[in-house]
């Protein structure tokens, strides 16, 4: 899922991250995020309850981009605006060392 370059391209659409599962080995890694969908959706990554990063709100067709440098641990992705977590639009990031 994350390329031989490091990027990882995360597509989102109403109430689901695609892929939403995902493992990569600790540094850093670009992610590009796309919005599939008709509605804006954001993407946030938490490691242990803390927001670790997060994109600004992507309208529908746009794209955004981060650039994380992650120590090894269980880091959660979810989009947060209105009811899309709750929703289903949620997914797990595992960093190994």
């Amino acid at each position: 899922m994350v390329a031989a370059d490091r990027t990882l391209h995360l597509a989102l659409s109403e109430y689901r991250i695609n892929p939403a599962d995902v493992r990569v080995s600790s540094g850093i890694v670009t992610i590009f995020v796309r919005n599939y969908g008709r509605l804006t959706h954001d993407l946030v990554i938490s490691h242990g309850g803390q927001s670790v990063a997060s994109t600004p709100p992507v309208p529908p067709g746009d794209t955004a981009e981060m650039i994380l440098d992650f120590a090894p641990g269980t880091y959660s992705m979810a989009s947060t605006i209105l009811s899309d977590q709750a929703l289903g639009q949620y997914g797990t990031l595992n960093v190994t060392g």
